[in-house]
């Protein structure tokens, strides 16, 4: 007599492998780290479990040897998650790895300190050697239900990867791509491959950039009980800042400074008409330093940390422009070349604020703003269809217009947050530099052209804040900037920054603000172009 049984999915060997993938999740149970979406992270820890078991033998096999070759990654990711109370972004693995020896293995001595990181190493081991040694046995044969959900797993794991190119839904957040360290190890394992492709195709000579130390910078005062955030936009010109009659988010910021919660300052210089030119200066409070002692200045965020806060660098950017280690968060929302919509960069922070229960914090947003392909900066469903039947010109115009309005729906977002603050909370945006466009009748497009010009180095500034901020009176300490005639300059925009996150004095503007760049075919680049000379 012959008995036809079907291929159990409830087999020892497959319980193995889910104990194995879920293992390393029950360092979130072991700490007190705090969770945006704890129910989100579960969520994606369970399912990725219930897909390794649903594995055709072979690959479920591979699944547990995978598992442990990957186990130095999952320990870094463990020792991260119990030290820093968050999941590793490629970020802040290459912060660790590119620093000095001595950093590292203090790290490492951290890491061992820690309980929640003894406990949780030692289950995910065990049960990775125990799944690796169980699957060797594994009998074969699967349940045919189980192919749909295979099939669904890899689709899920193939949008992880991919949505963070433009317009592609998201079904893991950023908190969820680092908080489970199966996603997590997937997008180190992208950016490296993206670093690895493009130091190929440069030969190896790929752009190094000075890294700082945000520990090294002085203390310099004493941070109120608040919310600081610095967002440094990316191709806004002045004139695109807020035009009421392009849409809804201008006319809402407009009536929020009309009801006194905040401030447009003049309009500033910026030092450079590149982004490379322009941050390090700007991020460091710096004018016409030269790139030696800008590498050595400290970022305005390194100096809130010395003064007493929590602090959160993130960047959209496909790049690191001015690197810094050493804060309580450090994020790049983009990968593999490509940044999402700055949408992302915000919900990291909101992230951030939920996960930090002290007082004092800091933040600093690079976003990506208006950077060519305008389009590419918004979703297309946001805004009417593109009229039939425009030139070439008239169709740029209208995109950059589109990418600026939804810039200031950013900048409103951000403005919800502060308003959810108890404490004092503002922000100070500014963008990198301008843009040059058709309607200038320049002959110039875009932006770090051969010479600097009125239009692509004229940058708003902006100081939003909620109500508790408004009631402290700190908004006095940048009067004078407030009440400037003329342009003022890029650094003072970050000096005012400081001065409303408690640096003590009253910051003036710059009397002959100056940008870096040449003022014409014929001359060279100079550090100390005049911006009241600069022509469109």
């Amino acid at each position: 007599m012959v008995t036809n049984t079907q291929p159990s999915l409830f087999s020892r060997p497959r319980f193995a492998l889910f104990c194995a993938v879920l293992a390393p999740m029950s360092v979130w149970l072991m700490t007190d780290a705090r969770l945006a979406r704890p129910w989100e992270v579960a969520a994606w820890g369970l399912c990725l479990a219930v897909w390794a078991i649903c594995l055709p033998p072979r690959f479920a096999r591979w699944c547990a040897v995978g598992q442990l070759l990957a186990m130095p990654l999952t320990l870094a990711w463990l020792g991260t998650v119990a030290v820093s109370g968050t999941g590793p972004s490629f970020a802040s693995t290459a912060s660790v790895s590119s620093g000095s020896f001595r950093v590292v293995i203090a790290a490492i001595q951290m890491a061992f300190g820690m309980p929640a990181f003894i406990l949780a190493g030692m289950l995910s081991v065990s049960c990775a050697l125990w799944a690796w040694r169980a699957t060797r046995d594994m009998p074969a044969g699967m349940p045919k239900w189980t192919q749909p959900l295979v099939l669904a797993g890899l689709l899920l794991l193939s949008n992880t990867a991919m949505s963070v190119y433009p317009g592609m839904p998201q079904l893991a957040t950023f908190e969820a791509k680092v908080s489970v360290p199966w996603l997590s190890h997937l997008d180190l394992l992208k950016e490296e491959a993206g670093v690895a492709l493009t130091r190929a195709a440069t030969g190896g000579h790929a752009l190094e950039v000075a890294t700082r130390y945000a520990q090294d910078a002085p203390h310099l005062f004493d941070m109120p009980a608040g919310l600081a955030v610095f967002i440094v936009g990316e191709s806004l010109r002045a004139d695109a800042l807020m035009v009421p009659a392009r849409g809804p988010w201008s006319r809402a910021l407009a009536r929020r400074l009309q009801q006194g919660l905040g401030v447009r300052l003049p309009d500033a210089c910026s030092a450079g008409n590149a982004t490379f030119v322009a941050v390090p200066r700007l991020m460091t409070a710096s004018g016409n330093a030269s790139p030696a002692e800008l590498d050595k200045k400290p970022t305005v965020l390194a100096l809130a940390r010395a003064a007493g806060a929590k602090t959160a660098y993130i960047n959209n950017h496909d790049v690191w422009i001015v690197p810094e280690l050493g804060h309580d968060d450090v994020l790049k929302t983009s990968s593999m070349e490509i940044s999402a919509y700055d949408d992302v960069a915000i919900e990291a922070m909101s992230d951030f604020l939920v996960r930090t229960p002290e007082r004092h914090k800091a933040v600093m947003l690079h976003l990506f703003g208006e950077h060519f392909n305008y389009e590419e900066r918004y979703p297309a469903s946001m805004f009417p269809a593109e009229p039939a039947g425009l030139s070439k010109e008239k169709l740029l115009e209208l995109r950059y217009a589109r990418a600026a309005e939804n810039s200031v729906r950013h900048l409103l977002m951000v403005a919800e947050l502060l308003d959810r603050q108890e404490d004092p909370a503002f922000l100070v945006f500014t963008s990198d530099h301008g843009e040059n466009l058709p309607s200038d009748h320049t002959g110039k497009r875009f932006h770090a052209g051969a010479w600097v010009g009125r239009n692509d180095t004229t940058v708003p500034a902006l100081v939003l804040w909620n109500r508790a901020f408004a009631r402290s009176g700190r908004a006095e300490s940048i009067e004078r900037l407030v009440e400037a005639k003329g342009l003022i300059a890029h650094q003072d925009v970050a000096k005012a920054w400081l001065a409303l996150a408690g640096m003590p004095g009253i910051p003036d503007p710059s009397s002959h603000p100056t940008t870096f760049g040449a003022s014409g075919l014929a001359s060279q680049s100079t550090p100390d172009v005049a911006c009241a000379d600069l022509r469109p």
